[in-house]
């Protein structure tokens, strides 16, 4: 077996509407298709394919529970730390997280230069959108790649 690359990842949530929600308007993913399953959900695409597939939690939700079986559901991602989108578009995702009043944290990573925003979606699940170094950063870091108190997150 070789891995070619991440296929799609899943959110159990009681937080059905502001989960997707958030990853339309803040991540910039599209709703689209999804299977017929009897049990509430969403897929979030990205450049045609889906992503994020989310499925509403309920722990009486008998059909939810016979097709991917008995699991929690609680606040964070458990022993996940964090979600990662490879983006283009820094400034207008600054500008949008600043429109929609969403708090994150700036960092650029050592060496590579790469620029990280990190946020939280509505269920406490990190999510970090990385950019490529030769895009324009609004912020200064120090040896570590934090940002200084100038370039603090809004």
């Amino acid at each position: 077996m070789q891995v070619q690359h991440l296929d799609h990842f899943t959110l159990r949530t009681s937080r059905l509407a502001q989960t997707r929600a958030f990853y339309e308007q803040v991540i910039g993913l599209t709703s689209g298709a999804r299977p017929a399953f009897a049990f509430p959900g969403a897929w979030l695409y990205a450049q045609g394919r889906p992503l994020l597939h989310l499925a509403g939690f309920d722990p009486a939700d008998a059909a939810l529970t016979r097709y991917l079986g008995a699991r929690p559901v609680g606040e964070g991602a458990g022993c996940v730390d964090h979600i990662t989108f490879r983006c283009t578009g820094l400034p207008a995702f600054e500008q949008r997280l600043a429109a929609l009043g969403v708090a994150y944290e700036r960092r650029t990573v050592p060496a590579l230069s790469e620029h990280q925003l990190f946020v939280a979606d509505p269920n406490g699940v990190r999510i970090e959108c990385i950019f490529p170094a030769a895009e324009q950063a609004s912020w200064t870091v120090d040896a570590e790649g934090l940002a200084t108190p100038a370039g603090s997150a809004s």
